[in-house]
């Protein structure tokens, strides 16, 4: 049961970035690893169910087979009420579903379900438009240059006593580990394996200044990632690219900002404005100094 709640919207208390359905760099013709050679690299079992796991509940495909394995367990429970004596223990949610399509024809969604291959290829820097790179190492740095973010629904109780689990939208935020390219034989998928901020803990994890509404992340505490049941692994194209910029006066805090949106790849970041989502008030100077750090470190992209 633990197996299915982990694919099934909703089904496991606290589960995150639950996002749109999406799959295969969808709408993004000119996404694409920007090494020009990537490494070799072999996922751990463990990373391995959580990417299986992550793609698959994006895909298009997938929903439809969620509510047919639902009614496959109402019908399991039915049975067990019904007869004596031993029953047959049931299937979790991949074992299902390779034995409903294993006379069906090789398509993406099967490949999907299949799963990729344990050896992907791992890459320093991604482009969609804007250029994600992978977290290299923080100390020696002023800004933090993997910065990443997601909408996503979650779903909680209002309290303690409150067993109706309710549904809101959250923004993630945290730092890209590896970009991956996976293998499924007819395509590639590319990934991100991130950190993520504990964005719950609003003391140590992520607060919202209540002057500036600037939000600032601890970048020394993430969410857990050791378990199948974690969820460290989002889609490039779920990705927005923001800017992390070091806050002095706190060890391992960071503010963040949303990074400038570029027009296209022709056009050069200056002539699009760089213009920031209105989070910080005009006269505040604290708030004017954290804009130059980030102009600061665009100039060393662009």
């Amino acid at each position: 049961m633990m197996y299915c709640m982990e694919y099934i919207h909703d089904g496991n208390l606290g589960s995150h970035k639950n996002g749109r359905r999406v799959i295969m760099n969808e709408d993004i013709e000119s996404a694409h690893p920007m090494d020009k050679k990537g490494k070799q690299y072999v996922l751990p079992n463990i990373e391995y169910q959580q990417v299986r796991k992550w793609v698959l509940t994006h895909s298009l495909e997938n929903a439809e087979w969620e509510e047919k394995y639902q009614v496959y367990l109402q019908s399991q429970k039915s049975r067990g009420k019904n007869r004596r004596g031993s029953q047959a223990k049931e299937l979790d949610y991949i074992p299902w579903l390779r034995l409903q399509l294993q006379n069906e024809n090789v398509s993406p969604f099967k490949r999907i379900v299949d799963g990729p291959s344990f050896t992907a290829v791992s890459y320093s820097r991604y482009n969609e438009w804007v250029c994600f790179y992978r977290r290299i190492r923080i100390n020696d740095y002023k800004h933090e240059n993997s910065g990443v973010s997601m909408k996503a629904v979650t779903s909680f109780r209002a309290s303690a006593k409150d067993r109706n689990l309710v549904d809101d939208e959250v923004t993630y935020y945290g730092v890209v580990k590896r970009i991956l390219e996976l293998d499924y034989v007819e395509f590639k998928q590319t990934v991100f394996y991130c950190d993520w901020v504990r964005i719950k803990d609003k003391t140590n994890g992520c607060t919202v200044d209540p002057d500036t509404n600037l939000v600032f992340v601890n970048l020394g505490r993430f969410m857990r990632n050791t378990s199948e049941v974690d969820e460290p692994f989002i889609l490039a194209s779920e990705a927005k690219q923001v800017f992390c910029c070091r806050d002095l006066s706190r060890d391992n805090w960071h503010v963040v900002l949303d990074a400038p949106k570029r027009l296209s790849q022709e056009i050069d970041a200056f002539e699009d404005p760089l213009v920031f989502e209105a989070r910080t008030s005009a006269n505040d100077s604290s708030s004017t100094t954290l804009i130059e750090d980030v102009l600061e470190v665009a100039e060393d992209w662009i």
